[in-house]
């Protein structure tokens, strides 16, 4: 993969972990917001850009379909402390990415 897919992927990836922190979700949805972290995670240790753009691609989609909860289920409510914890530091992760350096 080019450098300049890498960037671009990273730059799509940065901008939807920039949102996360204002979404609402259910408690399993949470769960796999923390599963796609994970998997940007991984993306950027192998700086491969098509894993990259696909967790972050996934990510954006759960930000499109959540749904409100359905009654009797738990409320949607704000990112859970993981997700709050993971998120700067994989923007941070993606920066350095971006700049060349090692992330």
């Amino acid at each position: 993969m080019t450098d300049g897919a890498l960037a671009d992927s990273a730059l799509r990836a940065r901008a939807t972990l920039e949102l996360v922190s204002d979404w609402t979700a259910t408690p399993e949805q949470w769960q796999r917001v923390i599963r796609l972290l994970a998997q940007l995670d991984h993306a950027i240790d192998r700086r491969d850009a098509t894993a990259l753009r696909a967790a972050a691609d996934a990510l954006e989609d759960l930000d499109a379909y959540r749904d409100p909860g359905r009654v009797g289920e738990t409320p949607p409510g704000p990112p859970p402390p993981p997700v709050l914890e993971r998120v700067p530091k994989l923007v941070d992760r993606i920066g350095r990415l971006r700049a060349g350096r090692h992330a």
